[in-house]
């Protein structure tokens, strides 16, 4: 497991398929999602590499609740017994009671189709934590750096963004889009042209930097690379 240093206090950290990512602020560490279920060792040992220990995760922040995103949280909350988790009202009764999750259609085209098949394990549960907090969309989170959280839904219906107002602007995109072989939209949708008008919106913020929970960051001009991408933006 490699840790990739985006900017200053800014970590990606791969576990399997996705990417979580940890970020130093001065209310503690805030991660970004925790990976598909078995995924909490690896985080644990990012959070130790980087010179911290795990009392220090103060903040949980679901992009959404699918089972590659949301799989561990119910094992960190049991690591880190302190650390507040974050949710969309949309997605509260999967993350809290492990009801089951909402189904989703594969992106048009026959590469997405194709991965859609490999990649999506079904509508599996993930393990029940308690949420200590619903995200609002356009809140400026500062218990968690100043984050900005942006209703995003289209993939899911419960997907939030967040907004780091340093670096220019650091987007962390969870699945509103992919960047795999190029930027791109994510392999399925609980409604495609609803997240299509979510990339449209997301080209007309501003921020130099893009993560993504699939593929590579966009390390410069990202909100110009999504403007390209999605003219509706225009």
């Amino acid at each position: 497991m490699t840790i990739k240093r985006i900017v200053d206090h800014v970590y990606m950290v791969p576990v399997g398929k996705v990417n979580v990512y940890l970020i130093e602020t001065e209310q503690g560490l805030v991660l970004i999602d925790t990976g598909y279920e078995g995924s909490a060792p690896a985080i644990l040992q990012a959070i130790r590499s980087i010179g911290r220990e795990p009392s220090d995760l103060k903040t949980i922040l679901l992009t959404h609740a699918h089972p590659d995103h949301a799989g561990s949280v119910g094992a960190l909350k049991r690591e880190v017994p302190k650390v507040r988790i974050y949710a969309s009202e949309q997605d509260l009764a999967i993350v809290t009671e492990g009801e089951k999750q909402r189904s989703i259609k594969p992106a048009p085209g026959l590469m997405n189709h194709i991965l859609f098949r490999i990649l999506i394990r079904g509508e599996g549960c993930v393990e029940p934590a308690p949420v200590d907090g619903l995200l609002r969309h356009n809140e400026r989170m500062e218990h968690a750096g100043g984050l900005q959280a942006i209703f995003t839904p289209g993939h899911s219906y419960g997907h939030f963004v967040f907004l780091l107002p340093t670096h220019g602007g650091v987007l962390f995109a969870g699945d509103a889009a992919a960047n795999v072989s190029g930027l791109n939209v994510s392999i399925g949708y609980e409604h495609l042209q609803q997240g299509l008008q979510t990339l449209i919106m997301l080209g007309q913020l501003e921020f130099e930097i893009a993560c993504f929970g699939h593929g590579k960051p966009i390390m410069k001009q990202a909100s110009s690379c999504f403007r390209s991408k999605w003219p509706g933006s225009d």
